[in-house]
């Protein structure tokens, strides 16, 4: 008879401890997410997903007007430098033929 007292106050423990995990488990039911709200946030989600796809887009757009602006740019002025080269160089030469003319 006892050992059956001694095992229904076992279960008699186990069960309070019981009800007080259900406890906790039932105060925080509440603030768990649904599926509604699960859904709404993948959308959410899916919305700026698209927004900064749209976003992307235009700005590679963007960029690719300015990079060839920007080839447009480096092209005139290779041709500006070129151009002050050649005229550097015939300076130089013209120079340097007056000098060797009244050198000698």
């Amino acid at each position: 008879m006892e050992d059956v007292l001694r095992r229904l106050g076992n279960v008699e423990s186990d069960v309070s401890e019981l009800k007080t995990q259900v406890g906790s488990i039932l105060a925080t039911i509440p603030h768990l997410a649904t599926k509604a709200d699960v859904l709404d946030v993948k959308r959410d989600v899916a919305d700026l997903r698209a927004e900064m796809a749209a976003g992307l887009g235009s700005v590679r757009a963007e960029m690719a007007a300015q990079y060839g602006s920007l080839r447009a740019d480096m092209a005139v002025r290779e041709t500006a430098f070129i151009k002050w080269i050649i005229g550097t160089v015939l300076t130089t030469a013209g120079l340097v033929f007056t000098i060797a003319k009244f050198v000698h």
